[in-house]
């Protein structure tokens, strides 16, 4: 599963640039061991970029949206374009009872 923080701020990088952080979580594992300090169960996927604010009027927040939607879904076409051909496809994964069977990651 992927999920969205609140927005950060990246001051000790480089000054006032913020981003939301998108996190990669594994959801099929029992909450007490997902949400244990030391679990890799949830991973920085990605910061996605803020873009500037335009002027406040009623054409520049029309702007303004079609900015951000054209924004996060360049970024989320380059984020997840690697898992295109394992999601359609599958891919073989260990398992704990020595059996190698094809898993197919959903994405949500």
């Amino acid at each position: 599963m992927i999920g969205m923080s609140d927005q950060t701020n990246l001051t000790n990088c480089s000054r006032d640039k913020r981003a939301w952080p998108v996190y990669l979580m594994m959801e099929n594992l029992q909450s007490t061991i997902r949400n244990r300090p030391g679990s890799i169960a949830i991973l920085l996927l990605e910061l996605l970029p803020i873009p500037l604010r335009l002027a406040k009027s009623s054409r520049a927040d029309k702007l303004q949206r079609l900015i951000n939607a054209d924004t996060l879904s360049g970024v989320f076409k380059l984020i997840f374009a690697p898992f295109n051909g394992v999601v359609l496809d599958g891919t073989p994964i260990d398992c704990t009872d020595s059996k190698i069977p094809r898993c197919f990651p959903i994405m949500s």
